[in-house]
């Protein structure tokens, strides 16, 4: 895999002039095919171009009949494959014979190729359909939700290198996630280490990956191009007394109770609309906010906002939102207090939103304080893109410049800003990620700083512990250092539940400050520039680009725990509490009965002495003192799911062991036990994990 489109163009390039290959087929979005006929024509394959994007169906068959016939570098878009792909197939299937000179296309290139992330669609079903001898996929986000991404995008280009999905679901995907969960056990997260490691070297020879820190000269000594900085900062923000009231209505109403049983997709984006602005409420989520009011007390507090969710939901389906203050929404008033100081720095701002309704009331609030700007959303056709991009760039007029995450945030080059601000944050992070990269890409002379806005205490901190959960798994499947596991999986799970603390605090901020605090280095600007931010009555600030820089340590378990598995020599360990026993797992001869409630663990003769023994009272002390130090540990104790009720239980029982030791004869202690009857329910647990393996 490639990243970047010079360097397969000139690949290909070399290609077609030393006459190994006669014919390529190269997909992208349509945004960006000018790019890819400006690189080609660079390298010289400018007059082997021909362009299959068109709507006019009889010039794309005679493109597509001229490529076939003479060779070429075939320009299409995913959406003209998948509704053309039998023509695009060719006749390889009635008269080939497989053969690589019988293939009909010698290099398949897929730019932004995660789209085909998902293989059951049909857009990825077409291009595999498609005959073609090498397969290249490029991407700058191979996994964005999940590794059965990154599969789906090797099965395409080297189906043999991963397996099939279930192999690699059992090799690779099953193990990584358990140990990438921060609440995973030692050996969890040993396992997914070492099975991590193994993912990385098996696709290191068919993976290239280049970082921008890789392109760039950094010497700040030379005349030539070096890597500006960027700095990522998420800021807190307090939803106004009215989101408040409008956020907790709607979860007391029974649209969102229904949602919990089956799809809560509608109930999450009422919500996340909630933290945008409360004039994105559709008419039917007006509703359920008033009918969720019916439970809620003080009712005098909620005039102005039930007068709100009254005039929304009497609404006619094309009627105008009711005119509300703009203090109403706390991102509206943030980002205007933001833009009147970065504006009167000289910075110009990429304002990015999800959604084109929420990028109207920006723009709304911009006309009334003045402002000039520009805009790129869903509506603006191609040719005009080009257009308006350009009179930014080169352009001397406005500062600020409104796109949507979709279609903004894809193939363009806005280097002119060096601010950015991601106004909602998506659930997917590489669409946040590319938005970024909008202004920070090559060519970007100034630092550029980011603006990620979050509200404390709400769906939106949930998705940002899922995309930063999300961003382990992919830099742990691509970047040989142990990454930091912040948050597990259950920490993102309860999406409809108030926040105990409140909507001030965001304890995602106070973990991050605890964790990163001591790394952060700012500048006088950067410093002063802090403390505006903190003036502006937010919650907080967390420095995003710090995340994943520490390299955690590989949790070590003690060799007398682990237990060498014969299939696929992997080390399996038991927990790390309790009593140990060790069994190699073999298959049918080690098989548990599920009928049978107890077993015998098996006896051997320890190979230390007697004064050694580890259940001695000198090291029953020590694990005392080992347990006792967790459980002093208030904060990891109150993210345990029984609050430390198990270790408690643990101490008392060793203490116990100590009083049956002191109180029996010495010849007593030195008799051999008898056999241990463990109870299979106690281990169910541990057992399926070794099982597994």
């Amino acid at each position: 895999m490639f990243s970047y489109k010079s360097g397969v163009s000139a690949f290909l390039a070399g290609l077609f002039h030393s006459y190994l290959i006669k014919r390529a087929l190269l997909v992208a979005p349509k945004t960006l095919l000018g790019h890819w006929i400006k690189e080609l024509s660079v390298v010289g394959l400018g007059e082997k171009i021909r362009d299959y994007s068109g709507a006019n169906a009889k010039l794309r068959q005679y493109e597509l009949q001229y490529v076939l016939k003479e060779g070429g570098v075939l320009l299409t878009t995913y959406d003209i494959v998948r509704n053309n792909s039998k023509a695009i197939r060719g006749d390889w299937y009635a008269n080939g014979d497989g053969s690589e000179e019988e293939v009909l296309w010698h290099y398949t290139v897929l730019d932004e190729g995660h789209i085909i992330k998902n293989p059951k669609t049909q857009r990825a079903q077409s291009l595999f359909e498609i005959p073609s001898a090498h397969r290249i996929i490029i991407s700058g986000t191979p996994i964005q939700n999940n590794l059965k991404e990154l599969w789906a995008l090797f099965h395409f280009c080297c189906p043999e290198i991963l397996g099939d999905k279930d192999e690699f679901k059992i090799k690779y995907e099953n193990a990584i996630l358990r140990g990438n969960d921060k609440n995973a056990s030692d050996r969890e997260k040993h396992i997914g280490s070492m099975v991590a490691k193994e993912l990385r070297e098996r696709i290191k020879p068919f993976f290239l990956r280049r970082l921008k820190n890789e392109v760039f000269l950094q010497d700040d000594s030379t005349t030539n191009a070096k890597l500006s900085k960027k700095n990522e900062i998420i800021v807190w923000l307090k939803l106004t007394s009215c989101q408040r009231q409008l956020y907790e209505a709607f979860l007391n109403s029974d649209l969102v109770h229904s949602s919990i049983k089956g799809s809560p997709l509608a109930a999450l984006t009422i919500l996340k609309k909630i933290c945008d602005h409360p004039l994105l409420l559709t008419k039917k989520a007006a509703e359920g906010v008033l009918e969720g009011m019916d439970t809620m007390l003080n009712r005098e507090e909620l005039s102005m906002v039930e007068e709100m969710a009254m005039n929304l939901a009497n609404m006619t389906d094309h009627g105008d939102a009711p005119q509300v203050d703009l203090n109403v929404s706390c991102k509206i008033s943030f980002i205007l207090s933001l833009l009147e100081n970065l504006i009167q720095e000289g910075h110009v701002v990429l304002v990015f939103s999800q959604t084109r309704k929420m990028l109207n009331l920006i723009q709304e609030a911009l006309i009334l304080e003045g402002y000039k700007f520009l805009r790129i959303d869903g509506t603006t056709k191609v040719s005009d893109r080009e257009k308006i991009v350009k009179d930014f760039q080169e352009g001397a007029g406005a500062p600020i410049f409104l796109l949507t995450s979709q279609v903004g945030g894809l193939g363009l080059t806005l280097t002119k800003a060096d601010r950015v601000i991601v106004v909602d944050p998506a659930w997917n992070p590489s669409t946040d990620n590319q938005s970024v990269d909008r202004a920070y890409r090559i060519g970007q002379t100034k630092d550029v700083l980011v603006y990620r806005l979050m509200t404390c205490g709400t769906v939106e901190e949930k998705i940002y512990k899922m995309q930063v959960f999300k961003g382990g798994l992919f830099r742990t499947a691509t970047e040989n250092k142990e990454q930091t596991r912040y948050f597990s999986q259950k920490d993102i799970q309860e999406l409809f539940s108030l926040p105990e603390q409140g909507f001030d605090v965001s304890l995602t901020q106070q973990q991050l400050y605890e964790e990163h605090d001591q790394q952060q280095t700012m500048d006088d600007s950067l410093l002063n520039h802090m403390k505006f931010l903190e003036s502006q009555g937010i919650a907080g600030v967390s420095h995003h680009s710090l995340l994943f820089s520490k390299t955690a340590v590989v949790p070590l378990v003690h060799e007398s725990n682990e237990v060498q598995s014969k299939m696929g020599n992997r080390i399996v360990r038991s927990s790390t509490s309790g009593t140990s026993f060790e069994r190699a797992v073999n298959g049918a001869a080690y098989a548990l009965n599920p009928k049978d409630l107890k077993f015998t663990s098996r006896t051997y003769t320890p190979r230390t002495s007697p004064n050694e023994a580890k259940d001695s009272p000198e090291n029953i002390e020590e694990r005392i003192k080992r347990l006792s130090k967790t459980l002093a540990d208030k904060v990891l104790v109150s993210k345990l799911p029984d609050r430390g009720d198990r270790i408690r239980k643990q101490i008392a029982e060793l203490n116990q062991q100590i009083c049956t030791i002191s109180e029996s004869p010495l010849d007593n202690s030195l008799e051999r036990k008898e056999p241990e009857i463990i109870d299979v329910d106690d281990l169910t647990e541990g057992m399926q994990r070794i099982l597994s393996v």
